[in-house]
């Protein structure tokens, strides 16, 4: 089944990075089909009223719009003779560039839901001058509307096939293990290795640093009621995985126990496994956790440097 991608390209340095870390995953996923997708910039505000009093200024703007979309046609052009010289085929390949109509992110959100795409590819910042709109705040906006669809939030080159995923016990973590599996599924399975990962704070981080009576003991039952859980989690997540033709020798599990960082763990265990992407569940089992895990999933993006962080509604 072919896996449709829309990728935001705005000329800079970090969205063309986007495209490296696409083709190292896609060049073992033959599956995927990308969309390389541009916003124009709105007019600047002090413009818009001279624009309708002045016919010559209206004049400009057009030849100003039409250099504009020449220049990031060109941008996406070649963008997409990148990824064909590097093997892709002309068919997996498409370019789409608009005006912007609403606003820049929920232009590329009514993009991504109207044109039912299984993931959103983002640059974590953007470095032109002109255009740092797309990849910084945008790309913030982007994450917070897309409720049903996974956003990747590209930092940098990295190898896209060392997969860390981040569980935590709840259905939406299972969700992420599904999307990794669905995007994963025609991938040659001696290229792609996933680690999957559980990290328990214990008590004390959990409660806070209030004196309770037997707290030790209390800690050493709740960490086996913990272990046994994630476990039997652990082993659902991989056979997901297996189902989708990955081999159980490419699938590692651990649980890192009394944690006291969760976000740092999984920055600390991704850097141990040369782990270039990770892959985060939105929302936790509760709300009080769906906080707790959106606290988290913010320190990993704002930590993960180069790193590609998959956020899976």
């Amino acid at each position: 089944m072919n896996k449709k991608i829309l990728v935001a390209i705005d000329g800079s340095k970090n969205s063309l990075a986007a495209l490296d870390y696409i083709h190292s995953l896609g060049r073992h996923c033959p599956d995927l089909q990308l969309v390389l997708f541009h916003v124009l910039p709105p007019v600047p505000p002090v413009y818009k009223e001279a624009i309708f009093k002045d016919p010559i200024a209206q004049k400009y703007l057009l030849q100003w719009k039409g250099k504009h979309l020449e220049a990031i046609e060109q941008v996406l052009k070649k963008s997409k003779d990148k990824l064909l010289r590097w093997g892709w085929d002309e068919p997996q390949v498409q370019i789409k560039a608009q005006e912007k109509r609403v606003g820049l992110a929920r232009d590329i959100l009514f993009e991504a839901h109207n044109g039912l795409y299984d993931a959103v590819v983002v640059g974590r910042r953007g470095l032109s001058k002109v255009e740092e709109f797309f990849l910084g705040s945008v790309s913030g906006k982007v994450l917070q509307g897309a409720r049903d669809i996974p956003v990747w939030l590209i930092g940098g080159k990295v190898e896209a096939h060392k997969i860390l995923i981040a569980l935590d016990g709840s259905e939406n973590a299972l969700r992420a293990v599904d999307h990794v599996a669905f995007i994963v599924e025609s991938c040659p399975s001696d290229q792609i290795q996933v680690l999957l990962l559980n990290t328990w704070p214990g008590l004390v981080t959990l409660t806070g640093p209030r004196v309770i009576p037997n707290l030790s003991s209390l800690n050493t039952s709740a960490q086996e009621k913990h272990k046994n859980k994630m476990e039997s989690f652990l082993d659902q997540a991989e056979n997901l995985l297996m189902e989708a033709g990955l081999p159980a020798q490419r699938i590692k599990k651990k649980i890192c126990w009394r944690c006291s960082d969760i976000s740092k763990s999984i920055l600390s265990e991704a850097e141990k496994w040369g782990c270039g992407t990770i892959v985060l569940g939105r929302r936790g089992i509760s709300k009080a956790q769906e906080f707790f895990m959106g606290s988290i999933s913010a320190k990993v993006i704002q930590l993960a440097g180069e790193k590609a962080v998959w956020i899976v509604s």
